[in-house]
């Protein structure tokens, strides 16, 4: 059982980090002609990445140091709970790394983090309201009603510049003014 905790909470970080590295450089703002494209920082999931690794040496040398017998705490509990951090941090990290929004002209598409993605139109908006800032990160999101056939509603998170993406979407007739 050892053996394969310490495989995973090694593995994960390694995944992980080839990923990041395929990606490139990448931005979290992109500009072109006729589309712009915002995504969570890549400083922000290089950052992820390195949380990973972190724990990762971390709860490995401290499984080693029980199984010697520096702590009286089982190695393999430990272990554990060092894995099942590393494990949850990569699917953290997977999700913001698939987050995008991309406005047009006249519509925007947003990939969110679970599920496939889905395209706004702006004369379709019905509502925008400002959620309450992130208390630790001070970002404030905004929840986008769409009518027009079945009503939904999706969400663009503050981190991806939403003041800049409420510029091209360009509806601040239906913004709720009395919002947070």
């Amino acid at each position: 059982m050892r053996a394969v905790l310490a495989a995973i909470t090694v593995l994960v970080p390694i995944v992980a980090l080839l990923l990041q590295f395929m990606d490139g450089a990448g931005m979290s703002e992109r500009h072109h002609r006729h589309h712009d494209s915002y995504s969570v920082s890549v400083t922000f999931l290089r950052t992820l990445v390195l949380v990973m690794a972190f724990m990762s040496l971390l709860g490995l040398l401290l499984s080693w140091l029980c199984s010697l017998g520096a702590y009286s705490a089982d190695d393999t509990v430990l272990l554990a709970f060092f894995c099942t951090f590393v494990v949850v941090t990569f699917f953290m990290w997977l999700g913001m790394r698939r987050y995008r929004v991309v406005t047009y002209e006249d519509y925007m598409t947003i990939r969110p983090v679970l599920g496939p993605s889905c395209t706004v139109r702006y004369e379709q908006v019905d509502r925008m309201e400002r959620l309450r800032p992130n208390s630790f990160t001070g970002h404030q999101s905004v929840r986008v009603y769409v009518g027009g056939g079945r009503r939904r509603r999706v969400r663009l998170w503050g981190m991806v510049g939403v003041e800049q993406i409420l510029i091209r979407v360009n509806r601040f007739d239906v913004l709720d003014s009395s919002a947070v």
